[in-house]
């Protein structure tokens, strides 16, 4: 995906009908929504569900985790390979995402929302990809044009991903400029507008707090160029994990060095994640992806839906931060 659109959606992207088409759709009642979600996690968690997910209750830097239990497992200072997908990836077979372990990516990161339609095969996507032992995660597209603001557009994609957003280890707040029709008019000017930057700075924290409002981990998408356009280089979100597009040093985590002049931006000093190879298709199966770079730990959980009550130890009580 050139401009660095994670997740292989670009195409669609570039497809998708200006954003007044989003007002058309009919809005769920916050709080209704808000009800489903947390009954689809405690669903999840009764049936057994492999943990979520830590919080990031602040725009803080996360603590250390403890490593994950499960199929799968991620310890700290573990490098890994792994792939993004997007709706362009339809719904490969369990199969299929068993190959793709073999060849040694541990993670699939899946589109939940696009910015103007949801991605209808997420689900299928996440559920497959960890019936194959792969790591699971998500991101959400911020639409800055569209009426929606940024805590509606991560509650379409937690809807897209249905009960998999319990088993999620952390949800990326997609920000980028690959689509301009999901760029607000002050931000499309030479130089951007300022007010129109505080604006979509607002509708960033707006993502950023709804999903830790639902104790998933919060980790920003984006690259040096997208960022100072959109937010003015704002350093807020410093705190958070960052995934950045770059291709430059291929696979090294660390390359380019963030805390160089030329590459530093937003308050970052290293990414816990790095997109390295855009818009190419596996061999085996043949399908659209990203290829990725991560820090593990950023997969690891110490579950914060969960707590054990001390009167019925068996017994998982599921806890959605407010």
């Amino acid at each position: 995906m050139r401009g660095g659109t994670p997740p292989a959606a670009l195409g669609e992207m570039k497809k998708a009908p200006e954003p007044q088409d989003s007002a058309e759709k009919p809005l769920l009642d916050t709080h209704s929504i808000r009800i489903c979600v947390a009954m689809c996690l405690l669903i999840c968690s009764v049936a057994g569900a492999a943990e979520s997910p830590a919080p990031g209750a602040t725009l803080e830097p996360q603590a250390k985790v403890e490593a994950l239990s499960g199929d799968e497992s991620a310890s700290e200072n573990m490098i890994g390979r792994g792939i993004d997908i997007s709706p362009a990836a339809g719904e490969p077979t369990v199969s299929d995402f068993e190959t793709i372990k073999q060849q040694g990516y541990r993670f699939v990161i899946v589109a939940g929302w696009g910015g103007v339609n949801p991605n209808r095969h997420a689900r299928v996507q996440l559920s497959r990809a960890r019936s194959a032992g792969l790591l699971t995660a998500g991101y959400c597209y911020l639409n800055f044009a569209s009426p929606l603001d940024g805590a509606s557009q991560v509650r379409e994609a937690l809807f897209a991903f249905g009960p998999e957003a319990a088993r999620l280890r952390f949800l990326a707040i997609d920000i980028e400029t690959s689509a301009l029709n999901q760029l607000s008019p002050g931000l499309r000017l030479d130089p951007p507008d300022a007010s129109a930057q505080q604006q979509a700075i607002i509708r960033i924290t707006e993502a950023v707090q709804q999903v830790q409002e639902m104790s998933l981990r919060t980790v920003i998408y984006t690259k040096k160029s997208d960022w100072q356009r959109i937010t003015g280089d704002t350093q807020q979100f410093k705190g958070l994990p960052l995934w950045n597009p770059r291709t430059l040093g291929g696979g090294d985590l660390t390359q380019p060095d963030l805390a160089r002049l030329g590459d530093t931006f937003g308050g970052w000093i290293s990414r816990v994640g790095k997109q390295y190879e855009l818009d190419t298709v596996l061999n085996n199966p043949p399908i659209k992806v990203d290829l990725n770079v991560f820090d593990l730990s950023v997969f690891s959980a110490s579950n914060p839906n969960f707590s054990l009550r001390s009167s019925d130890p068996d017994v998982p009580t599921l806890v959605v931060k407010k």
